[in-house]
């Protein structure tokens, strides 16, 4: 007789993957390696999962909607960009965050590589922010054009700035160097 699915069986292995990918990074992930580090089989991973490049982009994505669902949590959704971002910069600058942001970048740098492995996890990323970003223009006022210009120039800053955190650590100097970047755009009420 056949065992059971255990439909909770993906989920916790999952967790667990997420747990160790944070620990561990990715550049020398192996689905053997984390199957013995969490007490599975790497059969049963791919089963759930797929492929190696399958099973890193589904725990890169549930990391990012993890990630943006607590960075919402943190920051108004309406009101003045400026405010907003320079909130989201604390938020990501916290010491707590910096694996995570190395993390991201790492697998990223992957994937921006190897898109024939990958797919289109980078482009979806980039593009993920993009919007997240200019739905915070676009709710203070901008103008569509003016929204998607504002949130692209916000995220390639911000994206800049946390990868040299991850690098450098250096955050009251890319504080100061964020404030007055963001010190720059249109407020509310004067958006394009």
């Amino acid at each position: 007789m056949a065992r059971p699915i255990d439909p909770d069986l993906r989920p916790r292995l999952l967790e667990q993957i997420i747990a160790y990918v944070i620990a561990n990074g990715v550049a020398d992930f192996s689905v053997r390696t984390v199957a013995a580090a969490i007490e599975t089989s790497h059969r049963t991973i791919l089963y759930h999962f797929g492929s190696r490049e399958q099973l890193l982009c589904t725990v890169f994505d549930t990391i990012r909607e993890t990630g943006s669902v607590a960075l919402d949590a943190a920051l108004p959704q309406q009101g003045d960009p400026q405010r907003i971002f320079k909130a989201a910069w604390r938020y990501l600058a916290q010491p707590r965050m910096r694996p995570t942001l190395c993390l991201f970048y790492e697998m990223y740098a992957i994937a921006t590589r190897d898109p024939d492995r990958f797919g289109d996890y980078a482009r979806r990323t980039a593009h993920f922010w993009l919007t997240t970003a200019s739905a915070r223009f676009s709710n203070a006022g901008a103008s569509p054009e003016a929204a998607r210009l504002l949130g692209g120039m916000t995220i390639a800053m911000l994206r800049g700035a946390t990868l040299e955190l991850a690098a450098t650590g250096e955050v009251e100097r890319l504080t100061e160097a964020v404030d007055a970047f963001l010190d720059l755009l249109p407020c509310a009420g004067d958006m394009p």
